[in-house]
């Protein structure tokens, strides 16, 4: 009997039964559907979200990062602008700096030697003239014989006389004094030096400053002890007579014997003793 009325029920009431059913289910969905799409779309946002914040820290760290870069550059212009006088033709051409500091160093080094060497001249001219002031001849001062042995042809300025080996008449600014060979002759005055030369004439002859502009001359020569510079004591060793040269040949061995004041000949008999 109640499965009878069920059966009723169901035949009366079963279609919209089943329609009001899929109205629930299909509301069911709906809502499902709806939360799912909802929650889908909230992840969404949520990750939008996320990748936005994460864009953001990323580009605020970039722009910490290009700050410091940015200043340091700026810094390093202001310094390339502010110091563009001093280094803007180093940086165009460096060859310059090198030429600049080499050209410095020149200078120093040129400054120093010219110091050192001004010194030293200064020093030279010190001592030369110290020296100089040593050598005072003078015409009341005398000679000593610079060697040992007899006039062969006299001084003579003022008229001429005769050469045997030459065989001319002619005049003779020193006096040629007869010495063997090998004979020591010395400094007839305190002298300086003036030069050791060889002459065609008169063979290795010394010349020396005896002070007030007088000078002797020895020569026919050899084995000289003194060099230019040197100063030599009244009576001290010049060298020793040497052969005579092709122009003394008659005449023999002897000492050729000058004395000049500024270049004048002088007669060296005014001032010999005896």
């Amino acid at each position: 009997m109640q499965n009878m009325r069920t059966r009723l029920f169901m035949k009366k009431h079963g279609p919209a039964l089943v329609f009001s059913l899929c109205l629930v289910g299909a509301a069911a969905f709906t809502t499902v559907y709806t939360l799912d799409q909802a929650e889908s779309t909230k992840e969404q946002e949520e990750q939008t979200t996320e990748l936005e914040k994460e864009a953001r820290i990323q580009d605020a760290n970039a722009a910490k990062k290009a700050r410091p870069v940015e200043e340091t550059a700026a810094e390093e212009q202001d310094a390339r602008v502010s110091g563009s006088d001093l280094i803007g033709e180093v940086v165009e051409n460096p060859e310059d700096l090198v030429k600049q500091v080499a050209e410095t160093d020149e200078e120093e080094e040129t400054g120093e030697t010219a110091s050192v060497a001004s010194s030293g001249v200064e020093a030279a001219a010190g001592n030369i003239g110290t020296v100089q002031a040593s050598v005072q001849f003078s015409e009341d001062s005398s000679l000593d014989w610079p060697v040992a042995g007899n006039v062969l042809l006299d001084y003579s300025m003022d008229g001429s006389v005769f050469f045997p080996t030459l065989k001319v008449y002619k005049y003779n600014p020193a006096l040629i004094i007869g010495a063997d060979i090998g004979s020591p002759v010395a400094a007839a005055a305190k002298g300086i030096v003036d030069s050791v030369k060889v002459d065609e004439e008169t063979g290795t002859t010394v010349a020396m400053n005896i002070g007030n502009g007088y000078e002797l001359t020895y020569g026919q020569l050899k084995e000289v002890s003194v060099k230019e510079g040197d100063v030599v004591e009244d009576g001290g060793l010049i060298g020793y007579v040497s052969e005579p040269t092709k122009y003394y040949c008659e005449e023999g061995s002897n000492l050729y014997f000058k004395l000049t004041k500024d270049g004048a000949p002088v007669d060296p008999f005014l001032f010999l003793g005896e």
